[in-house]
């Protein structure tokens, strides 16, 4: 019971955080909207920010632990890169919510838990790295600065959060097909 009552609450901060941002958004605002007495809430919740680090640690876990395994297989770079691509825009997309605390929130983070989430997101960065590192090693990708070129495909897959549309026309495979057309026209050998 207690588990479905922190999921619960979990989703009610991300929604309220989403719509209206971290700092606008008080505990007690979260408390009502899960019907609890706001000293009721701290059984299980330390604090705000404990809840908006423990959504952004969630999510990029998600993200680290899936690049890690298209990374482990025997696959092509090619093949990887497309799996990546399709793997970050189906997260992105699926939790479209939680992307936006993710990508627009955390940043709202004291010191000590934004360094907690710079660790986890500098993995990520590492990981594409890797990944593109391995494609101009392979003679896959032309040769260039593989951190920058996952930089910017990162910064072009993470603003899909800003103006995706749950019930709009394309979906996340789709992008993903659209931005690996133009990545691999700029990086393919």
């Amino acid at each position: 019971m207690a588990s479905n009552k922190y999921e619960e609450i979990v989703q009610a901060a991300v929604e309220l955080f989403e719509k209206k941002g971290y700092h606008a958004t008080s505990v007690q605002d979260i408390a009502d909207a899960v019907g609890l007495q706001k000293g009721s809430l701290y059984h299980y919740i330390s604090g705000k920010e404990d809840l908006l680090l423990g959504l952004a640690q969630r999510a990029i876990t998600e993200f680290n632990q899936r690049m890690e395994r298209i990374l482990s297989s025997e696959r092509s770079a090619q093949d990887k890169m497309k799996e990546a691509l399709s793997m970050h825009l189906e997260l992105i997309t699926h939790d479209v919510q939680l992307s936006t605390v993710l990508l627009r929130e955390s940043v709202a983070l004291g010191e000590r838990p934004q360094q907690v989430v710079k660790e986890a997101t500098d993995l990520y960065l590492d990981l594409w790295t890797r990944l593109l590192a391995e494609g101009i090693e392979a003679g896959e990708f032309r040769p260039g600065n593989p951190r920058m070129t996952a930089l910017a495909i990162l910064g072009a897959c993470n603003w899909v959060f800003r103006w995706y549309q749950e019930d709009g026309t394309l979906r996340s495979q789709a992008i993903a097909d659209i931005y690996a057309d133009l990545f691999f026209d700029g990086i393919k050998k």
